[in-house]
């Protein structure tokens, strides 16, 4: 098992745990914080890979579900905020 498994692995477990937050979060806060850390894990597990695999275009899916990350919280939050009115 390398080191890179080894990392990935952790990456996983605690992405399970920000998603059991979304599941089981008492507010709509919880969950929507738990569906931004959960989307930063999945970038960094995507760049871990890209590192590890000399692949160019994988560092731009990274960047790309980062920004799509970001947008989806502040989108959602301002929804929320906003109580329905878009």
């Amino acid at each position: 098992m390398t080191f890179l498994h080894f990392c990935l692995g952790i990456l996983v477990l605690s992405t399970t745990g920000s998603l059991v937050r979304v599941v089981i979060g008492p507010t709509v806060w919880d969950r929507l914080l738990g569906i931004g850390l959960s989307a930063s894990k999945i970038t960094l597990a995507v760049v871990l890979t890209a590192v590890s695999i000399p692949e160019p275009y994988l560092l731009d899916l990274a960047l790309m579900f980062s920004v799509l990350g970001f947008l989806v919280t502040v989108l959602v939050s301002r929804y929320i905020e906003r109580r329905g009115q878009v």
